[in-house]
């Protein structure tokens, strides 16, 4: 048999006509690494909103509870708890728009509240929780800003 040019291009195009086990290796291998990045910025990113939302829940809790303060009917006292901001003992409604659901961070835990020094000398609330990997969190920030000694 006499090969000519047509028969040995014909051979290679039948031989080189899929792909080989290392090439589809390969691809699979880039596939889960680029997976994998993206799977760990995604779930940086969730962290980081939480940890904003949570701020923004903070923020939300201390102008109620500076809310509860001015009310006349409250004395010019601050609350005991933060669960006095669902019952106030002056009567009404809950002043949390969603309930207990706004005493809840986004880890679950409960918002804690503390009395603190403001710069002008009277006490100021500092509402605060922990995040999931320990960094505090009040309306002031996250982290050192936090104000949480």
């Amino acid at each position: 048999m006499i090969l000519t040019p047509a028969s040995t291009a014909l051979r290679r195009a039948n031989r080189r006509a899929g792909f080989t086990l290392l090439e589809v290796l390969v691809v699979v291998a880039i596939l889960v690494i680029l997976s994998t990045v993206a799977v760990i910025s995604t779930m940086t990113y969730l962290e980081t909103a939480r940890k904003s939302r949570a701020q923004l829940q903070c923020k939300s809790l201390a102008q109620t509870i500076e809310a509860y303060y001015v009310n006349p009917q409250s004395g010019n006292q601050y609350p005991t708890s933060l669960q006095d901001l669902l019952t106030p003992p002056f009567g009404g409604g809950s002043m949390l728009k969603n309930g207990q659901d706004d005493l809840v961070d986004p880890w679950g835990q409960q918002y804690q509240v503390q009395f603190i020094q403001g710069q002008d000398g009277n006490q100021v609330p500092l509402v605060y929780t922990n995040a999931k990997d320990g960094t505090p969190i009040s309306q002031y920030g996250a982290g050192p800003l936090s104000k949480m000694q």
